[in-house]
């Protein structure tokens, strides 16, 4: 028997797009649940689909740069208020700075932040970031986070109290997220790999994410893998990335395919997807190159040992090391039937263990235990049993 919470107010706070595949869940599960789910964002003017579908309300607040922020707090706060909304959940930094600021000055009685980083802000930010996250942390009233390895990071690194995070994996709809070898001939036919060995990437162009050492890891094979191409999904600073593969001379082996709507059939067209992250905190993109069939190289970074069990769903390698991609995915190569199999596990073990259920049930419990039954903004919560 589970408990879901109707006549409830939640609002989604984020400092980029709602238009994704994890809000997209989140959002209609909980409204399938009696949740009423409104959308915040501060950079994108456009309501996502899911957010209409669902009839909730959504606010742009052109919050992108810092000086913009304080008018956005302001407003954001009265927009709660008007609402009566009962929960804010925030998502990423910014997201998080501007959120929680509005939401205590609405009186809001619940305030969740989700945390979706470990070291990120380490790596690349500055001491006023580092800060800040423990900041976060303490405004909130409680963190959400979607893997043991952030909560792990949060506790052992800024000393967040762990009886204050709640931990529950993402959800997906493996349905959207299936193809067909069908799907996979499509694409391979449409950039010319017919008879190509594809060695694919799915990630923005970022440093974090760790490309130049896929890049010298696949230089390394052109002699073993005469036919290996690069496919590379995603977008970001794409004249960085150019000048490592000219760095490394693969500029006849890299197809750019940019954004994508049908990734799921691009990851089912790579003989071997990487994932060569420095940093994650749930990895999921792992998980859809899992469930799109697809045998896997990843990093074991953060959340990443949390979903693949080494040699069994996927091969682990360490972070930085090019000479441990290369042999992981020239042993793929060389060992087909191994690596079908080890993708066969891989989908089978992740449709099973992350399904939109399970996070639902867990976000809709976080709401039901922490929301005051006695401060709903002029409504009372009601806590059904279903």
């Amino acid at each position: 028997m589970s408990e879901a919470i109707g006549d409830v107010r939640v609002c989604h706070v984020c400092g980029t797009t709602l238009d994704s595949h994890y809000f997209a869940t989140l959002g209609r599960g909980l409204r399938a649940r009696g949740v009423h789910v409104d959308g915040v964002s501060l950079t994108d003017p456009t309501p996502p689909a899911w957010l209409r579908s669902v009839g909730g309300e959504y606010l742009y607040l052109d919050a992108k740069l810092t000086r913009q922020q304080p008018a956005g707090i302001v407003r954001l706060a009265r927009w709660l208020r008007e609402r009566r909304v009962d929960i804010v959940q925030t998502h990423l930094f910014t997201g998080a700075l501007v959120g929680l600021a509005a939401a205590r000055l609405a009186r809001v009685p619940l305030v969740i932040m989700t945390r979706h980083h470990t070291d990120e802000i380490q790596m690349i930010g500055t001491r006023a970031h580092r800060v800040l996250d423990r900041i976060f942390t303490r405004a909130a009233d409680r963190v959400v986070v979607l893997s043991q390895a952030v909560k792990t990071h949060m506790v052992t690194r800024e000393g967040a109290p762990p009886d204050k995070i709640d931990m529950f994996y993402q959800g997906f709809d493996f349905d959207a997220l299936a193809a067909t070898d069908d799907d996979a001939q499509r694409v391979r036919a449409e950039f010319g790999l017919q008879s190509a060995f594809v060695v694919g990437c799915v990630a923005r162009f970022f440093k974090t994410k760790g490309h130049v050492y896929l890049f010298r890891a696949m230089r390394t094979l052109v002699g073993e893998i005469p036919n290996l191409r690069i496919l590379l999904l995603g977008g970001g600073d794409r004249s960085a990335i150019g000048a490592m593969i000219r760095d490394e001379g693969l500029e006849d082996r890299v197809i750019f395919a940019g954004h994508r709507r049908d990734v799921p059939a691009c990851l089912r067209a790579m003989d071997v997807v990487v994932h060569p992250s420095l940093t994650e905190a749930f990895c999921q993109a792992i998980v859809e190159a899992l469930a799109a069939g697809s045998p896997l190289v990843a990093t074991n970074v953060a959340g990443a040992p949390e979903v693949v069990t080494d040699g069994i769903h996927g091969l682990l390698v360490p972070p930085a090391d090019s000479d441990a991609i290369a042999a992981a995915v020239l042993r793929l190569h060389r060992d087909p039937v191994f690596a079908r199999r080890m993708a066969d596990l891989g989908r089978r073990s992740v449709t099973e263990r992350f399904t939109i259920d399970r996070m639902i049930a867990a976000q809709l419990e976080c709401y039901r235990r922490w929301l005051p039954s006695d401060a709903s903004n002029g409504r009372r919560p009601v806590v059904h049993r279903a």
